[in-house]
């Protein structure tokens, strides 16, 4: 009988991340994300892969007779219900800092795209309207003030490279404040929200998806900000109210809008930010680098794989001690 662990992976990943998986466990890619698909072939899996797709729920997680760990390629893992997972003994585990440079990087292409019109200007410019170089007028990021709500790892990566490339002032809002040191390498002032609303002529969304941060911004918060601000959002779409910033933009109270994540995913096709020549829109593809894809599928891997093994996870969600408080006593009951 085979003492390789069973892995069911939701998502075929970076090759260095699948090759490992094939050579040390009986790797399945699941034929479908629907509940009752993974609800049967989750059955005799030691380990999950997933993605951004597929709901890992309480039901799910009741389907698995040997799951011990839940492995997200990626960082954001609201689609795990955390609390099931621990109280069922599985160990949760993502890969932060794997796609820091890579959403660094795409918000600064949106930050820049937005500040020189670059979605009017192409649509023009496909339009044979060459002379429309000269309707519109762009202005440049050096110097001015962005905003950064969320100071994690990839909110500090941005606030460093806005000072370091750009000359930016730089102030941000966090419900933790950020390490002296921290805040020195980015130049970074903690203010409170709404003053980082106020005075942000850039403003970057970084902030989890949970109960306090759904539509944080909406029609009030908009108000609040400065009718010259250019919003991103890079981090989780329901962190925005997308029909209120079509309102915004549409009432010149929002210079533009740059967003990677929506609210409904794939957006539907009457959605009322596609098509706006005031925003840039990507589908979720900030981390579709390279370098990031190859970090989050090896760091993944390399958890799981550790973890099935008996080791302490290097990037736990849930807290350790109790996930195996929780298997043993499960294991002492059956």
């Amino acid at each position: 009988m085979s003492q390789r662990p069973a892995i069911l992976s939701l998502t075929k990943m970076h090759e260095a991340g699948m090759s490992r998986l094939r050579q040390e466990s009986d790797l399945k890619l699941a034929s479908g994300i629907d509940p009752d698909t993974l609800g049967r072939e989750i059955v005799g899996m030691d380990g999950l892969i997933i993605r951004t797709g597929g709901e890992i729920d309480a039901r799910l997680m009741d389907c698995a007779d040997r799951l011990k760990v839940i492995g997200r390629h990626g960082v954001g893992y609201d689609q795990v219900d955390v609390p099931a997972a621990t109280q069922r003994g599985i160990q949760v585990v993502y890969t932060p800092g794997a796609n820091t440079e890579s959403v660094c990087e795409h918000v600064f292409a949106m930050m820049i795209g937005l500040s020189k019109h670059f979605p009017w200007m192409s649509s023009e410019l496909a339009r044979g309207n060459y002379h429309a170089r000269t309707s519109q007028v762009g202005r440049d990021l050096f110097g001015r003030t962005l905003g950064i709500v969320g100071f994690g790892r990839i909110g500090r990566r941005v606030g460093e490279v806005a000072r370091a490339a750009f000359g930016m002032r730089v102030i941000y809002h966090d419900i933790v404040a950020a390490p002296a040191e921290v805040e020195q390498r980015a130049g970074a002032t903690r203010l409170s929200f709404d003053e980082v609303l106020a005075q942000s002529e850039y403003l970057t969304m970084h902030t989890p998806l949970d109960a306090t941060t759904r539509h944080m911004i909406n029609r009030d918060t908009l108000a609040k900000m400065r009718p010259d601000a250019i919003l991103i959002n890079a981090a989780r779409g329901p962190i925005v109210a997308e029909a209120d910033v079509a309102e915004a933009l549409e009432a010149k109270r929002l210079w533009g809008y740059g967003g990677d994540v929506f609210e409904v995913e794939p957006p539907p096709s009457n959605h009322p930010l596609i098509g706006r020549l005031d925003v840039m829109l990507t589908p979720h593809s900030a981390a579709q680098t390279e370098e990031g894809l190859r970090n989050m599928a090896t760091g993944v891997v390399e958890d799981v794989l550790g973890v099935l093994a008996g080791n302490a996870p290097l990037n736990p969600v849930n807290d350790p001690a109790e996930v195996l408080a929780n298997r043993k006593n499960r294991a002492g009951r059956s």
